[in-house]
């Protein structure tokens, strides 16, 4: 954006995320806890839409986190160039250490670590994905982008409180939300500060449909008719009588 605006070139920006994965007690929490996994730990967690913040209303969080878990253990980390793995290494030497201090910080702070949170392997920059608990909401781990392998999960029990904890982040591209209550669902997404949004589904990007974040997770849109914007000059000609 600095750079940019030197001559004043447009840009279209889409940063970084700390996007929340939203679970009611109505919901098909199991399929939720079961499918959730990978709405974060894809790529490494290397994932600018991962759903890094899980909020699951407090009567289902505990069978929610043992599924979660559950699944979570049974994920293949290994080779990337074999099609049986769901993990890989991180990009680099530096990056795994930059998730690790965010794990000592956590382990310091008193986070309860599920599951996760060593190397699984001698050779290579891996990292087991990581599950914490009792996370405070001050704690780097809850606050900041992490990039890798490492999901927050809280219990809430009133809704408009957990709006509010969805929304105090800087960031607010993308996140789940599952509940088979529509007018539930319609009232969450809209008071949910982030540019995509999906119910019962962690599907956040579709070429048909416009992507891109709010406040520090970016500016424009890509994909859809909304990308086209960003290479459009609107030009207005008045002509008197």
């Amino acid at each position: 954006m600095e750079l940019a605006s030197r001559d004043l070139k447009r840009i279209s920006l889409e940063l970084g995320g700390k996007s929340p994965n939203i679970v009611f007690a109505d919901a098909d929490w199991q399929r939720a806890a079961e499918t959730s996994p990978m709405s974060v730990f894809a790529n490494t967690g290397q994932d600018c839409c991962a759903r890094s913040r899980v909020f699951v209303e407090r009567s289902v969080c505990e069978p929610f986190v043992e599924k979660f878990v559950a699944a979570t253990k049974m994920l293949l980390v290994g080779d990337p160039t074999k099609p049986e793995t769901q993990l890989g290494p991180l990009v680099s030497a530096a990056q795994r250490g930059t998730v690790e201090e965010f794990l000592a910080d956590a382990r310091q702070r008193g986070s309860k670590f599920a599951c996760g949170g060593g190397r699984p392997r001698a050779k290579g920059y891996y990292l087991e994905p990581t599950v914490l608990l009792d996370v405070r909401k001050d704690d780097r781990c809850w606050r900041e982008e992490i990039f890798g392998p490492v999901v927050c999960i809280t219990p809430f029990d009133d809704e408009a409180q957990m709006i509010r904890d969805v929304n105090a982040s800087p960031y607010g591209l993308s996140g789940s939300l599952w509940t088979n209550d529509l007018r539930r669902a319609l009232r969450v997404a809209k008071a949910v500060e982030s540019g995509v949004l999906s119910v019962n589904s962690h599907s956040s990007v579709h070429a048909e449909a416009p992507f891109g974040g709010f406040k520090q997770s970016g500016i424009g849109r890509d994909l859809g008719m909304a990308a086209m914007d960003g290479y459009t000059e609107l030009k207005n000609v008045y002509v008197a009588e």
